[in-house]
């Protein structure tokens, strides 16, 4: 077991592949001799067999059958051709605690066995965080001095090269929060942007936060523009760039008044950009309200 803790959320997490999760959460892990309550514990195991435990079926999703065991916590789970269940995923209605099941001998064309651990471990947290009000943006966050600032686009649009750009030219004044999965979350009302150790394929993060000033939309332009989105917009965006839960309807309607609250919180944008130190510039100076140094 580690004890981590991410955006303010204390974490017990035992992973099967123990190697790769203390890589990743490293920044983020608490002494082994320091007593904590957790908010939440995540217990992710691989066996020879998944076995399901006794429930009603709710509904199936997609891919996923989401079921209710006779004690009222949940679960969903999928199956693969020979309908052998791959993977079980049992939570507590507030995912408090969160059980993954995975089968030792399921195999993917892209993704292994570390990787399913990872990205559900991920979705786990992120439900827990929406619970407390928060959210996870699909997007590149940095911080700026004392100003975050995340670059939300769907994947392969570059925010990522945009982020990087902010480094290149603003130096050691760019610290990167996290480079696919940011945490926000509000304290005193005010949202503030949190590292991860989920940070999509790459392990840029880093274990700091920042008030969030501005989130931004990007899209690929020969020239650089930037534009304040109007509500419509806005939404629709954001809709897009939220991490929403895979079978909890309720807590997607909870995850829409944090994402309204969020968008009355902040300046959302959408930036045409091509790769150069103009688009730095266009932004920079649209945010800081200055030009850029």
């Amino acid at each position: 077991m580690i004890q981590i803790k991410v955006a303010e959320i204390p974490i017990n997490i035992t992973c099967h592949d123990s190697e790769f999760f203390k890589k990743r959460l490293k920044a983020y892990r608490l002494p082994d001799d320091e007593h904590i309550n957790p908010r939440m514990t995540i217990k992710s195991s691989v066996s020879d067999e998944v076995v399901l435990p006794k429930g009603n079926t709710i509904e199936k999703i997609r891919a996923l059958t989401l079921a209710e065991t006779p004690e009222g916590r949940f679960y969903y789970y999928s199956v693969n051709k020979n309908k052998q269940v791959v993977s079980c995923t049992i939570y507590d209605s507030d995912y408090s605690m969160v059980e993954i099941s995975q089968l030792s001998t399921r195999r993917h064309s892209v993704f292994s066995l570390t990787d399913f651990e990872y990205m559900y471990t991920g979705m786990a947290f992120s439900n827990r965080l929406a619970i407390e009000g928060g959210l996870v943006l699909h997007a590149s966050a940095l911080k700026y001095k004392d100003k975050g600032i995340a670059f939300s686009a769907v994947s392969g649009t570059g925010k990522s090269t945009h982020a990087g750009l902010w480094r290149k030219y603003l130096s050691d004044s760019v610290e990167i929060i996290n480079d696919d999965k940011p945490a926000v979350r509000f304290v005193g009302g005010q949202p503030f942007l949190y590292g991860t150790p989920w940070s999509g394929k790459t392990d840029i993060n880093n274990n700091i936060c920042a008030p969030l000033s501005a989130i931004v939309f990007l899209q690929r332009s020969e020239e650089n523009r930037i534009e304040r989105l109007n509500i419509g917009d806005t939404y629709y965006e954001m809709a897009n760039a939220v991490a929403r839960p895979a079978c909890d309807q309720a807590l997607g309607v909870r995850l829409l008044d944090s994402m309204e609250k969020l968008m009355k919180s902040v300046a959302v944008y959408r930036l045409s950009c091509n790769i150069s130190r103009q688009a730095v510039e266009t932004v920079y100076k649209e945010i800081i309200g200055r030009n850029m140094p």
